[in-house]
């Protein structure tokens, strides 16, 4: 107990012990004590911190040399607070001496509070006190794991300052498992101070057999701001099995926010590193403008990625040999290419900017939590439904959430008809699901035609949809445009029968404005900047001709991303409200042209 108080409560103080064959929590106090004599300095503060929990009056004597050494203040303030900390009187002892050889104001007036936190007087004959003993239960008693000082300790945290603080982390970390019931004790008061702080203790202490005398405080007090605190609890004490519990009190509460947020941060807790194989097929790194400067490092990459790396960082070491760096185009800027497959899935491909990383983890909620989700969401009506669609929401953006779009997503075409869409000279049609625009020689479509959802503006969105295209057709999604049926406006996810458009994002007056394998930013002024982050011709490659495809897009304030079949192809933020509004519709394209036909299913959006 008295390591995980360390860690907690002093990780702001910690510093780094990288010369240390391994880390000092885990040193006795002997070996404590050899790291004060040997290593550097910041080994020496970490050290110094943990014999303020392990040390015993065998450390004295080492630390009240470094209490009395002038020149480091951090080795200073380490050494008094592990003294502070140590019962006996031989530590007192040593504060006391310490404080008649010191000079400097400010660790003299250290060395007296120091003095006054154990509770023992001034030396007599001291003269210059500035503050009146603070009243504080003694550290050996907090260290004993004494019951009988918890009201004193609950007392002083329900204050404010430095005192309250401490207070509170003694009451996290006291080494006694008798408190939980003592914290228990402060909810059946009236004292509402008491009640919170026993809440906010129990949740840091993680105290998971409180949790049935929780849950039914937080059904059954008459405070609403009590019960938020216990929701909030929630979030630390409870683990992803609690799910069940906590889904029913979601029931009852579905309005509470921090009930909410405390799902979402327990099951979050639960995701899992998807560990599907990743193999290599090609990797290069360097300059591949003129002159190429590339090395060819598949080697070492493959080594990486089977020795379980899941993420490479472009940078020189990729390139070296033996442990060292090497640089393939010194003072150029330099790339990492790379063609990989995940499991049996297709051939990818990335470009990485030197220094930056490329990441082949993703992570997914296991199946029994997301069906509890799931199911939940979808028997709920009214204010639960929409707490659950947000909670599922939130998760699926942090990791893949399995059967989530059956809640997240809502149709809008229904299967049968093209209720809630509007077109002109009908080019489109509806027959088993599918909607389909076609052009015929009969019925040839000149100019472009659109089959434009009327039902409704949008402003942040994602659509899923499965196309297919014959040969020789062309179409798009038109994307927060204008209810226009002939003619183009607005931004286009495109597509064409071949492929080669397929990925892109099309702008009328911009042409083809989102590359393939690129992220494009357009700042207010118009500035264009573009950042490759894999090979077009090979994102293509991922469409299947005349074969349904998946695509998804998603438009987020300024910024529009795609995906064909499950992968990243273009991205464009453009800050041009003339070019990208803030709000508009979805259309879907018929391309003037030779005769062609085009097939949509299984329109969602979010």
């Amino acid at each position: 107990m008295k390591k995980v108080f360390l860690i907690c409560c002093f990780v702001s103080l910690v510093t780094s012990a990288a010369e240390l064959k391994e880390p000092v929590f885990r040193m006795t106090e002997p070996e404590l004590l050899a790291v004060l004599k040997e290593n550097g300095l910041n080994d020496k503060v970490t050290a110094c911190q943990e014999l303020s929990h392990v040390g015993t009056s065998a450390a004295v004597p080492t630390l009240a040399v470094l209490l009395t050494d002038a020149t480091e203040p951090a080795l200073f303030l380490a050494a008094r607070y592990a003294l502070e900390n140590i019962p006996g009187a031989e530590a007192e002892t040593a504060l006391k001496r310490a404080l008649a050889v010191v000079t400097d104001a400010k660790r003299r007036g250290g060395i007296e509070k120091s003095l006054r936190t154990r509770t023992n007087p001034i030396p007599d004959g001291y003269v210059g006190a500035s503050e009146k003993l603070t009243a504080f239960p003694p550290k050996t008693a907090v260290q004993k794991g004494d019951l009988s000082v918890v009201p004193a300790l609950v007392e002083t945290a329900i204050g404010t300052g430095s005192a309250a603080t401490f207070a509170r982390r003694h009451l996290v970390g006291f080494p006694n498992d008798g408190i939980v019931d003592v914290l228990l004790g402060l909810l059946e008061g009236a004292d509402v101070k008491k009640s919170r702080l026993a809440l906010d203790v129990l949740g840091a202490r993680r105290a998971r057999i409180a949790l049935p005398k929780l849950f039914a405080f937080a059904r059954t007090t008459k405070h609403e701001g009590l019960r938020m605190e216990a929701f909030k609890a929630f979030a630390t004490l409870c683990d992803p099995e609690d799910l069940p519990q906590l889904l029913a009190l979601l029931k009852e509460f579905p309005k509470a926010d921090r009930l909410s947020g405390s799902i979402i941060r327990v099951v979050s807790r639960a995701f899992e590193m998807d560990t599907t194989p990743v193999t290599i097929v090609k990797a290069e790194y360097g300059f591949f403008g003129t002159p190429r400067q590339v090395a060819d490092i598949i080697g070492g990459v493959r080594a990486l990625v089977g020795g379980g790396s899941r993420a490479i960082m472009a940078s020189n070491h990729l390139a070296g040999q033996g442990g060292f760096p090497f640089d393939p185009a010194p003072g150029k800027h330099k790339e990492l290419h790379l063609t990989y497959r995940i499991g049996d899935g297709p051939e990818l491909s990335a470009i990485v900017q030197e220094s930056s990383e490329i990441k082949f983890t993703d992570y997914r909620l296991p199946e029994s939590l997301a069906k509890q989700l799931v199911s939940a969401a979808q028997a709920a009506t009214g204010d639960e439904r929409s707490a659950l669609v947000y909670i599922l929401n939130t998760l699926d953006r942090r990791g893949f959430v399995p059967g989530a779009d059956a809640v997240l997503f809502r149709p809008i075409f229904n299967g049968r008809d093209l209720t809630g869409w509007s077109q002109q000279d009908n080019y489109f049609s509806v027959k088993d699901g599918v909607i389909i625009g076609e052009s015929t020689a009969d019925h040839l479509c000149k100019p472009n035609h659109h089959l434009v959802y009327t039902a409704e503006e949008l402003t942040d969105f994602e659509l899923r949809a499965e196309f297919r295209l014959s040969k020789k057709a062309n179409s798009g999604i038109q994307l927060r445009c204008k209810p226009q049926f002939v003619g183009d406006n607005g931004y286009q996810a495109d597509m064409n029968g071949g492929g080669n458009f397929v990925g892109f994002l099309y702008h009328p007056k911009q042409h083809l404005i989102g590359e393939r394998g690129a992220d494009v930013v357009i700042d207010a002024a118009g500035k264009k900047t573009v950042k490759r982050f894999a090979d077009g011709k090979a994102l293509q490659d991922l469409y299947r001709v005349e074969q349904w495809n998946n695509m998804r897009v998603k438009v987020e304030g300024c910024a529009i991303t795609v995906w064909i079949n499950g992968v990243r192809t273009t991205s464009v933020k453009d800050a041009r409200t003339a070019f990208l509004p803030e709000k508009g519709h979805i259309a879907l394209q018929l391309h003037q042209g030779p005769p062609m036909k085009i097939e949509y299913r299984n329109l969602r959006i979010r």
